[in-house]
């Protein structure tokens, strides 16, 4: 990942933080962001991301 997404992510993640927002509303916003795909999965080039949010549930 270049270091450009890498800092539109945290900021992406640092404004969802401080969001109240439900689960429906981040999906939204992740798939806005490209992250995920209409179903819900990550797209390819977030597939790394995937790892850790398995990992944590």
């Amino acid at each position: 990942m270049e270091s450009n997404q890498i800092k539109l992510l945290s900021a992406l993640a640092k404004k969802l933080k401080g969001e109240n927002k439900d689960k429906e509303k981040a999906i939204a916003s992740l798939q806005s962001a490209k992250i995920l795909d209409r179903k819900g999965d990550f797209t390819k080039q977030y597939s790394n991301l995937e790892k850790i949010v398995v990992s944590t549930h």
